[in-house]
């Protein structure tokens, strides 16, 4: 057995980037499906990332996370789970100094692209970096980029100085409306008639405002692109006050932001490596997307995933998709025999039965959970054999193997996969939870155990998904293509039976599965594919006990009801002496009712390790408030953040949001997000 905790929790810097064979292995976020492609979709991004990075350290360029690449890195650890765009900001001169060098110096494999560099067919006002034009299957691309053979890029935004002068802002702004205008109308000369006469006569006006001669012809829509960013760039961010992402201040009058957001930035956690991230990304946050803590999976600029166009072409290229499982139509005659086999001569139910579960990972086991003690309370003979998995890559080579038994609850007296006489008892029933067969590129099981194989051994093989993913809220919502994908497995095609979680799911399952293979099998999937109804579903008993780690930890307070104070650098950086304020005000409160709780104050370790960033009166501040909170009854100060190992153990969490607000709300816990000003 290979354990390989250490590897998957492990944190390596952006130079010395390397993914764990974990990694890859699809998984469900917030009740939502994340698969193997997207998993070395996300590498590719990150690989890319540390090349722009080490371009940037070695001519000293700032860049730092933005938009939903930073809300994935505060609210997640790491992506959105159901976003994949990467996107990073630079002021303007860095922005422009990187793209320079970036032509030099980035590997010869990347592609860029800015409005300047791009005769046409780029028009978008940031740039970007992309490992490839097209799909590439050669093994020397899917090496360098995780084993992705589509496009891969990195979102480059440019945040340009807003003039301090206002009367002189608003006329850029009636400038940049007016080329606007302009392109608009070139765009759609063909369609105007007589008025299109009117446009050489702007072109004129637009020339003399700008100082600029506009060819004309097929290059003049880039040519008026290229203007509209010239103008963005007007103002120098040496001489302003404000930055702004201009687009988005154009139109809406926002994303506009003290310059001082962008001159510091720290390392916060994203995915297994570390992001740089403005000391001030909750006021950013805030301002762009309001309670940036609420989640949203529907809607987006694109279709989900990105690469799901490039999926498709491969797809009718090849007839098949070669990175994850196409409905055989040999599997499915098999199971549809099978199922004529069934009808014609059916097997005759036993008062007791014997039923094997073959359960896979240990986190896997509540998917099972409760058909299992359904089984049990009905008296039947039930053993569960975990199945050893092992790491496998892209190019089929089979690795490392994990046998997890000792992991599964005691309860459960999990027994030898590899002993049982299958051949000999051939079990009434045989639960299954592993829907690749051979078609994941992460990670497989032995092929004795593919439901292709393991269906001879039974009478009735059941298929209970091993992810367990929340329903969409709509047919927008981007869980409907997760679904789409654990739709079309082997598992599903060769079990008899297929217990799902809802209604809904069923119904996405079915609408996959008949769209491929036609109307006319309608009743085939129906009556193999149900909703698992078990009335009551009884809790899985804790896998650790850690009471006696958490009475421990609070010492004389054990007992109480505990509350967990937790504040950030952000709260510290954006409001400075007002934020210990605050801070003091808390401790306060607390205080007061030292009799009733203990309260845990925990700052973020990333406060903790960038003091270094505030100035000297707010670090001597801080470090009083600290010794007031150490020497206060009732009240512990946790500089380690011991307390996050003991989540379930909260009474309630009041402090910033972020990842450990979210944790709190996903388990049910109260939360309120602290206001600095009250």
């Amino acid at each position: 057995m290979v354990d390989n905790f250490d590897d998957e929790n492990s944190i390596v810097p952006l130079e010395n980037l390397s993914f764990p064979a974990s990694f890859f292995r699809p998984e469900v976020r917030n009740g939502f499906y994340i698969s193997t492609m997207m998993k070395r979709y996300w590498a590719g991004q990150l690989q890319m990332l540390a090349d722009i990075d080490k371009l940037c350290r070695r001519h000293d360029i700032k860049w730092f996370a933005d938009y939903g690449t930073l809300i994935g890195a505060v609210r997640h650890g790491g992506y959105i789970p159901w976003d994949d765009d990467f996107d990073i900001c630079m002021l303007r001169d860095d922005y422009e100094r990187f793209f320079e060098i970036a032509k030099k110096e980035l590997p010869s494999v990347y592609i860029i692209l800015t409005i300047k560099d791009s005769e046409e067919g780029y028009s978008n006002c940031l740039g970007r970096i992309v490992n490839c034009h097209a799909i590439d299957c050669s093994k020397e691309h899917l090496d360098m980029f995780s084993g992705c053979p589509y496009t891969v890029g990195v979102d480059i935004f440019p945040m340009d100085g807003v003039y301090n002068d206002a009367e002189k802002e608003n006329e850029r702004q009636e400038r940049i409306e007016k080329i606007i205008l302009a392109h608009k109308a070139v765009s759609a000369k063909d369609e105007l008639g007589e008025y299109s006469n009117d446009i050489e006569s702007l072109l004129i006006d637009l020339e003399k405002e700008n100082h600029v001669h506009l060819k004309r012809g097929k290059k003049l829509l880039h040519e008026l692109e290229v203007l509209i960013d010239n103008v963005y760039m007007e103002c120098p961010v040496s001489e302003a006050d404000n930055v702004a992402l201009m687009t988005f201040y154009h139109t809406y009058k926002n994303h506009i932001f003290p310059k001082k957001f962008f001159q510091s930035s720290f390392d916060m956690k994203f995915e297994n490596t570390m992001l740089k991230v403005s000391c001030y990304y909750d006021r950013l946050l805030s301002s762009n997307y309001g309670n940036y803590m609420e989640i949203h999976k529907s809607g987006g600029m694109h279709e989900y995933p990105i690469y799901i166009s490039q999926e498709n072409i491969l797809k009718d290229k090849l007839g098949h998709n070669p990175y994850r499982y196409t409905l055989d139509s040999n599997e499915l005659l098999v199971s549809v025999r099978r199922y004529m086999s069934r009808m014609l001569l059916p097997v005759q139910e036993k008062e007791k039965m014997t039923i094997v579960f073959l359960p896979c990972m240990a986190k896997w086991w509540n998917t099972l959970e409760g058909l299992w003690r359904k089984y049990k309370s009905e008296g039947h003979d039930v053993y569960v054999l975990p199945i050893n998995y092992y790491d496998c890559d892209y190019q089929g080579s089979v690795g490392e193997m994990h046998d997890e038994r000792t992991l599964f609850p005691d309860y459960l007296d999990v027994g030898d996969c590899e002993k049982f006489d299958y051949a000999g008892v051939h079990p009434d029933k045989i639960v299954i939870q592993v829907p690749f067969d051979g078609w994941n590129t992460s990670f497989t099981v032995h092929e004795f155990f593919y439901s292709s194989n393991i269906l001879n051994a039974t009478d009735e093989l059941i298929y209970v998904p091993c992810y367990d993913i929340d329903d969409p809220v709509d047919d927008d919502d981007k869980a409907c293509h997760g679904i789409e994908i654990l739709a079309e497995q082997p598992a599903v095609v060769n079990a008899d039976k297929v217990f799902l979680k809802s209604e809904k799911q069923r119904e996405l399952y079915l609408k996959k599965l008949i769209g491929i293979t036609g109307e006319e099998t309608r009743a085939f999937w129906e009556q193999k594919i149900e909703v698992l109804n078990i009335e009551e579903k009884a809790e899985r008993e804790a896998d650790v006990d850690n009471t006696q780690e958490w009475s421990d930890f609070l010492g004389k307070y054990a007992g109480r009801k505990a509350v967990i104070y937790y504040y950030t650098i952000s709260t510290l950086m954006q409001h400075e002496s007002k934020a210990i304020d605050k801070f003091e005000r808390v401790l306060e409160t607390f205080s007061e009712n030292a009799d009733k709780i203990v309260a845990v104050f925990v700052p973020q370790d990333y406060l903790t390790d960038n003091l270094d960033l505030a100035d000297e009166n707010l670090r001597d501040r801080y470090y009083s408030f600290v010794d007031k909170v150490k020497s206060t009854e009732g009240c512990i100060f946790d500089e380690e953040n011991r307390a996050l190992q003991f989540i379930d153990k909260w009474d309630g969490y009041y402090g910033d949001a972020g990842i450990v607000a979210r944790k709190c709300a996903d388990m049910k816990i109260p939360v309120m997000i602290e206001n600095v000003d009250i």
